[in-house]
């Protein structure tokens, strides 16, 4: 998440406006109670989430975002401003910004096992829908029960997203 500041235009800002209507992307906007207002930019592959404080977000401004070299300029911050700068400059998501999410390959097999099982499937059919017949033929009945953990674990982490801890992710 990119906290920034929206400012009303003015006649002398040097740079163009931020208009999230002008974006070649999907923008939606969360207006909080206290305020706040946070965005979601995203495409098919890649988001950014704006913390906007300031003015509407929903009308053309100007943004800005405090930087106190280097103790609060982090890696990921650094990257998320070249996002916005190119995203609002060249109307591009720049996929080289952004790496894919590390979790992703976990998680897609956390919520297809969890998907499998609210569809009644056992721990052994989605075990071989999910890693393969030949590998649950050959070791489901391990003693060890690798794989029989694998499946309980990732059924377990879904039932746990599905239940408010998707939230996480949000922060």
């Amino acid at each position: 998440m990119l906290p920034v500041i929206a400012e009303q235009l003015s006649t002398w800002s040097a740079t163009g406006p931020f208009e999230l209507s002008a974006l070649p992307c999907r923008a939606t906007v969360l207006l909080a109670p206290d305020k706040s207002q946070h965005v979601l930019l995203r495409n098919a592959e890649h988001t950014l989430q704006l913390a906007v404080s300031g003015a509407d977000i929903l009308r053309p401004v100007c943004l800005r975002t405090e930087a106190i070299w280097p103790a609060t300029l982090s890696k990921q911050r650094l990257r998320a401003l070249e996002y916005l700068n190119a995203l609002n400059l060249d109307q591009h998501l720049p996929a080289r910004l952004l790496p894919p999410e590390k979790r992703g390959p976990r998680l897609s097999f956390v919520l297809r096992a969890l998907h499998g099982s609210l569809a009644g499937a056992s721990h052994r059919e989605l075990a071989e829908a999910l890693i393969g017949q030949r590998r649950v033929h050959a070791d489901w009945r391990d003693p060890r029960d690798h794989l029989r953990d694998r499946i309980r674990r990732a059924v377990s982490r879904g039932r746990a997203l599905m239940q408010g801890g998707y939230r996480d992710f949000l922060l």
